[in-house]
């Protein structure tokens, strides 16, 4: 599956490619002083990345969210102006609906306006360059090239920038401070993959994104105008909520047969209980993908209401089983494989901070202590209607820290991250950039 039809199949390549280029900034504009900047390291900051620092949320892009991404708030703390032109922090802004209109409702798949995960509203008004270079769907190889048949040639490139990698587009405003958020368009099409969750082909492996990253840096520093930066660390899947532990699915059914009882409609298989302790702390689980366990737990509601209703005969019911062994769940193993794969490309993105002084954020133990302070951030178990509060069900099924597709952070994440990068780079860079309120 290509990199295209994982991100809603927005737009055919023809059409993208009728978009026109975006234009060079000129030697002038390079040197425009921001006035009301807190350093002047921040007069040019440029955010690098894929869906998360785009502000993708809920299976979608519009420019609200655009604006509240941890990028466009790290900018306006650092006391820039942001927008889509003639701004200090310039964003490729959608045209509302948005670009896929987002998520209302994840268990019915409806979308703002009664639209489709393959509609795109396109962009506003073309800014001179731009500040927020990311690119929904960007694994590593992106920033460095679009053209190399190997990397699954990301179209929407070409929607955000023109055509232009993120590294030809971030040269052109010749940066002095860069965030870079890599990694998670690395392993996340293992858990997104409807037929065969945890695919290790569809993974790149650690040698091959330690390479492509050193590389990437090493285009950063060749510009020479960059004075600082911070680099953020893959996110592990065990935090995305649109995984859920096989053991969660088997509690599950105790409490969903007593809701249904005298019927049984719906088996969770022993198999879903299989696991790997990985430290003394920490267990790998045989793990269900959002798009794998729901619509079986759907089928099997539908199935108790039409014996209530008199439309079934019971006996002729055959409950619905969840079957951990198959293709579309994530394994024991290949759930390892997930986590010590994000795991060393931590040990990577730190390493090059580390050379170059940077600020290395651990976006990992950033989400161990959201969850410490607040329970509901990531829900163990999606809040499935009749499980939840309504309001849960439909605002916040996967947690108060995730959005409604269930791997992309909610606004309120955003804002955490800002934050957290905010004191990171003020204690690195001996800077006063205000914290987000």
């Amino acid at each position: 599956m290509t990199r295209l039809s994982r991100f809603n199949k927005i737009l055919a390549t023809t059409l993208l490619a009728a978009l026109p280029v975006i234009g060079a900034c000129d030697a002038d504009s390079n040197e425009v002083w921001a006035p009301n900047a807190v350093d002047a390291m921040f007069a040019r900051y440029v955010s690098i990345g894929n869906s998360i620092t785009a502000g993708y949320q809920s299976g979608g892009l519009t420019a609200t969210m655009q604006m509240q991404s941890y990028a466009a708030l790290l900018a306006t703390q650092m006391g820039l102006t942001v927008g889509a032109a003639g701004a200090e922090f310039n964003v490729p802004l959608m045209n509302d609906p948005g670009c896929a209109p987002p998520i209302t409702n994840i268990f019915t798949q409806e979308r703002v306006m009664g639209l489709t995960a393959g509609d795109c509203y396109l962009r506003q008004a073309t800014p001179e360059f731009l500040h927020n270079v990311a690119v929904p769907g960007s694994a590593i190889i992106d920033p460095l090239t679009n053209m190399d048949a190997d990397s699954d040639p990301n179209p929407l490139t070409t929607l955000f920038l023109g055509g232009r990698t993120q590294l030809e587009a971030t040269a052109e405003v010749a940066p002095t401070f860069v965030t870079v958020w890599m990694g998670s368009g690395d392993v996340l099409p293992g858990i997104l993959t409807a037929g065969n969750a945890g695919d290790p082909s569809l993974i790149t492996d650690p040698a091959t994104f330690a390479t492509r990253y050193a590389s990437m840096m090493d285009a950063l520093d060749a510009m020479g105008t960059i004075e600082g930066g911070a680099l953020i660390g893959a996110i592990n899947v065990v935090f995305a909520p649109y995984l859920t532990q096989g053991r969660a699915w088997w509690a599950f059914e105790t409490s969903f047969d007593a809701l249904t009882a005298p019927l049984n409609v719906f088996n969770v298989n022993a198999n879903c209980l299989a696991f790997q302790a990985l430290t003394a702390t920490d267990t790998a689980w045989a793990s269900v993908p959002f798009h794998h366990g729901a619509p079986l737990l759907a089928t099997a509601s539908a199935m108790a209401d039409s014996v209530q209703a008199g439309l079934l005969n019971p006996a002729t019911m055959v409950p619905v089983e969840l079957d951990c062994s198959v293709a579309d769940v994530v394994t024991v193993p290949e759930l390892v494989n997930l986590i010590t794969t994000a795991t060393a490309y931590n040990t990577a993105i730190e390493a090059e901070a580390d050379e170059r002084g940077w600020v290395y954020l651990d976006a990992n133990a950033l989400l161990l202590q959201v969850a410490a302070a607040d329970a509901n951030a990531f829900r163990p178990f999606p809040a499935f209607p009749g499980t939840a509060a309504p309001d849960v069900t439909l605002n916040s099924p996967f947690g108060t820290a995730v959005s409604l597709d269930g791997f992309h952070p909610s606004t309120s994440a955003h804002v955490i991250v800002a934050n957290a990068l905010i004191a990171a780079i003020n204690a690195e860079y001996g800077t006063s950039i205000p914290a987000v309120n």
